[in-house]
């Protein structure tokens, strides 16, 4: 029996849901309409469904053709396998999906996206998801997020974007899963640099300068990866003058890394420049990183390599000294990899052959160890055992 305290109850519960405009909803896109549109009317735990089509954001020479800065946007791409849900450059945009803070946004803030304001004033954005779209063709990053706290990037397709793919700075509890990312010619395809607790995970990543990279980063896995025919396949390095100094407790584990033998299109002041085409795993200057049950195979460079920042500071011709960060490598373990296959093509520079190997060390740092990997060859021909 529905008493007259139930009925005003239920009264007061059906005009919250009705009428409280800060109740989640559901906007729906189709083509010729706008996500620009769509997302200036949304709030925080809206879901934008983006129906199948070529869509064209702002004007020409735009920074970013889409721009989030409210909290708990769910970006969806209804896509089919026949029809994509494509997001393309009108001409001379900077960026694809740029998502941070306001503080972090306009041509200010964005000239130098390692260095986001939100990263000082600790402004945050908190949640965000995309799924399900195409990013391609933008002049720097297909999707970048600045200080984004739980966000999930799933199941797109990022290609054919100058500098970077995706781009997590600053940000926490963050996955990339599931995405196909190639044809970045610059730099990384993904890129995870001064976050935290950041899984990459299942994503199919070629054709890059750099396949994935995470840097100067704590508590970060990489999982399970098909990572091929980029210039280098996995890197975690540790770099100075950013706005977090440390890189710490890396997982690469599960990945497939073969065949990463693309010329090298670095810039030619870039510290990637300096570093031979045909690297599966590198890391540089990172710490207690775990890199366990990968294969690694027909990189024609180098395999799996461990060294110092001051090996590719000296490559450039740079001091190292100066520093804000320790550039030494520690308490890297390495075990239960199979690493066969590399390290076959000779370079020109003797300093640099001479690391050329499945497995090579510069002998820098404090316990590193190696254990259970099946090799063919290493340098020094005997490790630290774990």
């Amino acid at each position: 029996m529905l008493t007259r305290s139930r009925f005003f109850l239920l009264a007061a519960l059906l005009t919250l849901l009705l009428f409280n405009p800060s109740f989640a909803r559901t906007i729906v896109v189709h083509p010729g309409e706008s996500i620009r549109a769509a997302l200036a009317h949304a709030k925080s735990g809206d879901r934008i469904q983006v129906m199948p089509g070529v869509y064209h954001e702002g004007a020409a020479g735009d920074l970013n053709a889409i721009t989030v800065n409210t909290s708990g946007i769910d970006l969806v791409g209804l896509s089919s396998p026949n029809r994509p849900v494509v997001l393309e450059t009108t001409g001379g945009q900077s960026f694809g999906i740029w998502v941070s803070p306001s503080d972090s946004m306009g041509p200010g803030p964005q000239s130098d996206p390692e260095h986001p304001p939100c990263g000082v004033s600790a402004a945050r954005i908190h949640g965000f998801s995309l799924s399900g779209f195409t990013v391609r063709g933008f002049a720097e990053d297909g999707v970048h997020l600045a200080c984004v706290d739980d966000f999930t990037l799933k199941t797109n397709v990022v290609h054919g974007n100058g500098v970077y793919g995706f781009f997590p700075v600053v940000s926490r509890r963050g996955r990339i899963s599931e995405n196909v990312v190639f044809d970045t010619a610059s730099d990384a395809g993904i890129y995870v640099g001064q976050s935290d607790d950041v899984l990459i995970e299942a994503n199919d990543v070629h054709d890059n300068l750099l396949g994935i990279e995470v840097e100067n980063s704590r508590d970060c896995s990489v999982v399970a990866n098909h990572v091929h025919g980029n210039t280098l396949g996995i890197v975690v390095d540790l770099m100075p003058f950013l706005e977090i100094g440390t890189q710490q407790n890396t997982l690469v584990s599960l990945n497939g890394v073969h065949d990463n033998n693309r010329p090298n299109t670095a810039e030619p002041d870039d510290a990637l420049a300096a570093l031979p085409s045909g690297i599966g795993i590198l890391l540089v200057a990172a710490d207690t990183t775990r890199v366990t049950r990968n294969a690694v195979t027909g990189n024609q460079y180098l395999g799996i390599g461990v060294v110092s920042f001051c090996l590719e500071a000296s490559l450039l011709g740079l001091p190292c000294d100066g520093l804000d960060i320790e550039p030494q490598p520690d308490g890297n373990r390495i075990f239960g990899n199979f690493v066969q296959g590399n390290g076959a093509v000779p370079v020109a520079d003797p300093l640099l052959d001479a690391f050329r190997a499945d497995v090579a060390w510069d002998g820098s740092g404090n316990g590193n160890c190696w254990k259970s990997n099946l090799v063919g060859t290493s340098v020094p021909p005997v490790l630290p055992p774990c």
